[in-house]
């Protein structure tokens, strides 16, 4: 039976059609056990390599190796679209970013963040947990995602702490949400067992890998303050470069995590 199951979706809240890729368990079609569900941005790279840097997240491969010690999980993919990815990754745009989408002609330039929530919590998530076998519950739901879609994993995650139990952001790009997030970010309550995964490599992007690093940090040092130190795991990557071949690297890491059954 076929793991990765691809299907197409028209959102009604984006009002576009998103591609989804189920990746089950080596045991789904074995057993009849209930398993979590993972939502990952950037779908397209979680099994296929990224054209950009020719690696991919490795998801099946990892999730595979470590079903032992996480008894399965469902990882659901969302691709990313061409040009509006910013946007719906994001709360708040910069105007770097607006000058970049202005580049690509679009015509409305706003952040779909919301928009995008709206689909997965509304549309995808039901759609997930009544054609699969689920565990549906907050505790058993989990988001991640690298650079924008760390960002939007971060906003979501937490505007939606009712759904999702833990977040992994991977090589977060703060600066171009970074006023809108952190005013979001002051402004809610925070469930003390909500749990946070972020990282990022020390080589990230050339000349931007000190702004990626600083970033990092005061990201680290703002959320210490809201949660319990053990439900936070921050990960410096040494050497490690803004690609899907350094997030495969750090993903069993983050897996273990939100399973709750990291060991450090």
């Amino acid at each position: 039976m076929e793991r990765v199951i691809i299907r197409d979706v028209y959102s009604l809240s984006l009002k576009r059609n998103k591609r989804v890729r189920i990746i089950l368990p080596k045991d789904y079609f074995q057993e009849n056990n209930n398993y979590p569900v993972l939502y990952m941005h950037d779908g397209q790279n979680l099994v296929d390599p990224s054209p950009f840097s020719n690696h991919s997240w490795e998801v099946m491969e990892t999730a595979d190796q470590l079903h032992d010690m996480t008894k399965g999980i469902i990882i659901v993919g969302i691709d990313s679209d061409n040009q509006c990815r910013i946007m719906e990754y994001s709360n708040y745009l910069n105007a770097s970013a607006i000058k970049r989408l202005k580049r690509l002609k679009i015509k409305e330039i706003h952040p779909e963040g919301d928009e995008y929530g709206k689909f997965l919590i509304e549309e995808l998530k039901p759609m997930i947990d009544k054609e699969f076998r689920t565990l549906s519950n907050r505790l058993n739901t989990f988001m991640a995602g690298s650079s924008c879609g760390g960002n939007i994993s971060i906003y979501l995650g937490l505007k939606h702490q009712h759904i999702f139990s833990c977040i992994g952001a991977f090589s977060p790009a703060y600066y171009i949400v970074k006023k809108g997030l952190y005013d979001f970010l002051d402004q809610i309550d925070y469930m003390k067992d909500f749990r946070i995964y972020h990282d990022m490599g020390t080589k990230e992007n050339g000349a931007f890998s000190k702004i990626y690093f600083n970033e990092q940090k005061f990201f680290h040092d703002y959320i210490v303050k809201k949660l319990p130190k053990k439900n936070l795991l921050q990960v410096i990557d040494e050497g490690a470069t803004h690609s899907e071949e350094h997030w495969a690297r750090r993903f069993g890491k983050f897996l273990l995590f939100c399973t709750n059954k990291f060991l450090d």
